[in-house]
């Protein structure tokens, strides 16, 4: 019978980013769904399912099995490695791909957490739940060894979203036929200049192909400018940033998704809920979610040029036959790998190989947890 434990979420109460918040919330009731008690710490009040502000005392008060610690990087983090050596159980976090670009005050943050008590979190870890690709980079470049890495995208719910929906923000701006998109903040150093000058020396020339650009910044002028000077203005749509309702309308009616952002301000949530919703993902190396792309939903493209990007465009949209085939992968993808019930037994799985261990054994010595199956989706 499968053990229940007592799981402590700890988030960072100084730095709280909304999509950490959302992650441990959704996991801490999928978790408790499964019969484990879990309680959140660092955070308001109702953040966290059982949430409190408090830490140390509060952490020490529940008694713990296991620690799950979002940002190790942080104070949060710190804490939590030390409770973990005082109560002798194995402390993980959960870490997102950290933006190597803009957002100064994080990076100093992030910079200072690195020095002062980094290496004392590195040496308590058990394992980094790593949530795209960005993060198990980072966490490989920190030193963390790489069995202790575990890549474990997802966090959708696959009822919302499917193909063929219809979009009101997209009929609101005229769009017909298939739709490109790209989404996220219109902000310099993310690729999508260079999208757009893809699009026109490609299927720009088209007119049942609309490049749709979903998101807000101060790029959004000059990618307009820019789409004028190529030629292709009726083709390229900026349309607003998506409210969390809006989304999966969104990504169910487009044909394609673009990740041209390696800076790791790409979105989260529009990939996944793309993906689940059957929408295959054209992404450059070092984007958020490459790896999605190579396991048959989509295409990883060589790299991030505008040569690179035109291929990319100009294959996807000249074979509909390898399209419905990524499509079936990546809605399988979504069915099987990124769900929350399947996060949430993923996690399960490496808190219950660490809880069990042995007196004496060194933490992630235990048989290594099965690589995830985003390759065989």
């Amino acid at each position: 019978m499968r053990r229940s434990l007592r799981i402590a979420l700890v988030l960072n109460p100084f730095t709280l980013r909304q999509r950490s918040g959302d992650h441990a919330r959704a996991l801490a009731r999928e978790l408790i769904g499964r019969g484990h008690a879990v309680r959140g710490f660092g955070v308001p009040p109702g953040v966290v399912p059982r949430s409190g502000s408090s830490l140390m005392p509060g952490i020490r008060g529940f008694v713990p099995d296991a620690l799950l610690a979002y940002d190790g990087l942080s104070p949060a983090g710190s804490h939590s490695a030390a409770v973990a050596r005082r109560a002798g159980v194995p402390l993980f976090v959960a870490e997102q791909g950290f933006p190597t670009r803009g957002r100064p005050v994080e990076r100093g943050l992030r910079w200072v957490g690195e020095r002062l008590w980094g290496p004392r979190v590195r040496r308590s870890l058990c394992g980094v739940v790593a949530l795209d690709d960005l993060a198990q980079a980072q966490a490989l470049e920190f030193g963390v060894a790489r069995e202790q890495v575990h890549l474990v995208p997802g966090g959708i719910d696959p009822a919302l979203h499917r193909r063929g929906l219809r979009s009101h923000l997209l009929e609101r701006h005229g769009v017909r036929g298939h739709v490109v998109l790209a989404a996220g903040p219109l902000l310099p150093g993310r690729g999508l200049r260079g999208l757009v000058r893809a699009y026109a020396a490609t299927l720009g020339a088209l007119e049942d192909w609309t490049l749709v650009i979903a998101g807000e910044g101060p790029l959004g002028r000059e990618l307009e400018a820019l789409a004028n000077i190529k030629g292709v203005s009726s083709g390229v749509v900026l349309v607003e940033r998506p409210r969390a309702e809006e989304l999966p309308a969104l990504v169910g009616a487009a044909t394609l998704m673009v990740d041209a952002d390696r800076s790791g301000r790409g979105p989260r949530r529009t990939t996944l809920g793309g993906l689940a919703s059957g929408t295959p993902l054209l992404a450059v190396p070092g984007s958020r979610f490459a790896s999605l792309a190579r396991a048959e939903a989509g295409l990883e493209l060589e790299g991030a040029r505008v040569e690179d990007l035109a291929g990319g465009l100009r294959m996807a949209a000249g074979d509909p036959v390898r399209r419905e085939r990524w499509a079936a992968a990546a809605t399988r993808l979504g069915a099987e790998e990124l769900s929350w019930s399947r996060v949430a037994e993923r996690v399960e799985g490496l808190l219950l190989g660490d809880a069990v261990r042995e007196p004496g054994e060194e933490p992630g010595q235990l048989s290594e947890e099965p690589q995830h199956r985003l390759r065989r989706a």
